[in-house]
């Protein structure tokens, strides 16, 4: 029999031997994955963790070999072209995700877009000085006109600031049926996978948070607070403070509201709470700790989450309220127009009246059980996603469809051959026409035979 140390000697043998098999890449190609990661000060880390986490659990982590890089450092400019597939998380934030950014171009792959308008980002890349700042303006205004005049967008989707990334990707994951109907508009052929936003929080972390939440409302409810209201995640101007803070100051003085979340650079919190007129209604928590974060979450009634201008974003605080059955108040615009009916309420897009967002607010404070019904429809459709891992095979799917557009031989060719007619000054009229299309069909015929 084996003595115990050489039994962990043999595992630890075996262990290696299956590595090697597992991680052969002529068998299981080497994957890339760019993503800033935790404890990055953005919403993008915890969403890409979160993701990690879901394949993990799926196994697909055990099939493929993924390789996280971040931060990205020089030496990844050469560890990148050889992955047979990256796939590159882009946010609106050029500190974060101006690397990926040019590796995403540099080295096509599966780019996920956590906003679609890119316009700050597009902005931080000419401000840097970098060339690819002015690739995306050029190709951004030559496709403008189709989007001019669409009233259902705001300023800064009218405008495809992404259209440069998005030619240079071979696939395309955006987290709501919006997305993709917004690259459609534009003209995108890239194929665009819809996969919804993980489940990011554990239950475990949520049930502590609820545990303290008793001790959060208490200072309010020894004023005489009734309703909380919370203003959560990053506090800028699209967030719409202001009107959030003049509906509160509208409604019954037993309606109180918290701001909880990052301060951001170009919005002044304090002085909108400070105009408000609210006085001990009214308190700012800045820059708290995650575990606050969601004690904060926990202690509230209901959730205002709005948004104008809307960038075409999915809000990783809105997932967490639904998760945690809140009662969440959103605008009716763009990707918000996607969660399911009844899971929660709406307000007019744009910058609503006051009047507007006090008119819900006072429903949902004046009915406990409209809250809980609205909190748990919320929290079963969170729950569904998770249940399903809807996220994880999502993404796993999306990865293996590019990853077989990657290794097609018949799209370098087609590649080729649009890039000749391209340099001819071809246009989609001419191939409308036929010009220089017998080559592709020749081509299609080829592939009907594999």
């Amino acid at each position: 029999m084996l003595r115990p140390s050489e039994l962990r000697r043999l595992r630890l043998r075996v262990r290696r031997a299956l590595v090697r098999r597992r991680w052969d890449h002529r068998v299981e190609p080497r994957l890339g994955f760019l993503s800033p990661l935790p404890p990055a000060p953005t919403g993008v880390a915890t969403y890409a963790r979160a993701v990690l986490d879901g394949l993990r659990r799926t196994g697909f982590l055990d099939r493929h070999r993924v390789d996280v890089v971040w931060p990205v450092r020089p030496e990844h400019e050469a560890y990148v072209p050889w992955y047979a597939l990256s796939v590159y998380q882009i946010g609106n934030n050029v500190e974060f995700h101006r690397d990926i950014y040019r590796h995403a171009i540099q080295t096509p792959g599966l780019v996920v877009l956590h906003d679609l308008a890119l316009d700050d980002f597009v902005r931080g890349l000419l401000t840097g000085g970098d060339p690819l700042g002015h690739q995306a303006v050029r190709e951004a205004l030559a496709l403008r006109p189709r989007l001019a005049g669409d009233p259902d967008l705001d300023e800064p989707l009218r405008v495809p600031w992404l259209a440069h990334l998005a030619r240079r990707a071979r696939g395309i994951v955006v987290h709501a049926d919006f997305g993709r109907r917004y690259l459609e508009r534009i003209g995108c052929r890239t194929p665009v996978f819809v996969v919804p936003h993980p489940v990011v929080e554990d239950e475990r972390a949520l049930g502590r948070a609820a545990r303290r939440a008793g001790e959060l409302r208490a200072a309010h409810e020894a004023r005489g607070m009734r309703t909380l209201v919370g203003v959560l995640g990053d506090l800028n101007a699209a967030k719409l403070v202001d009107v959030v803070l003049a509906a509160v100051g509208s409604l019954d003085p037993s309606v109180h509201v918290v701001l909880v979340g990052r301060r951001i650079a170009g919005y002044d919190v304090e002085a909108a709470l400070a105009g408000s007129g609210l006085g001990e209604r009214a308190a700012l928590h800045p820059d708290v700790l995650d575990e606050d974060f969601l004690a904060w979450l926990a202690a509230v009634d209901v959730v205002v989450d709005l948004r104008h201008p809307h960038r075409g974003e999915v809000s990783g605080t809105l997932f967490r309220a639904l998760q945690a059955g809140k009662p969440v108040v959103v605008s009716a615009t763009g990707s918000y127009l996607d969660l399911p009916e009844g899971a929660v309420r709406r307000v007019p897009r744009g910058r609503p009246a006051p009047e507007e967002v006090a008119r819900v607010l006072g429903e949902l404070a004046r009915d406990p059980d409209l809250r809980a019904r609205v909190g748990a429809a919320g929290r079963a459709h969170v729950e569904e996603l998770r249940r399903t891992e809807a996220t994880a095979r999502g993404y796993a799917a999306a990865i293996e469809a590019t990853l077989a557009l990657v290794r097609d031989p018949a799209r370098r060719a087609l590649a080729r051959w649009a890039g000749a007619l391209a340099d001819l000054g071809a246009t989609e009229e001419d191939l409308a026409e036929g010009y220089g299309t017998s080559y592709a069909r020749a081509l299609a015929t080829f592939a009907d035979l594999r």
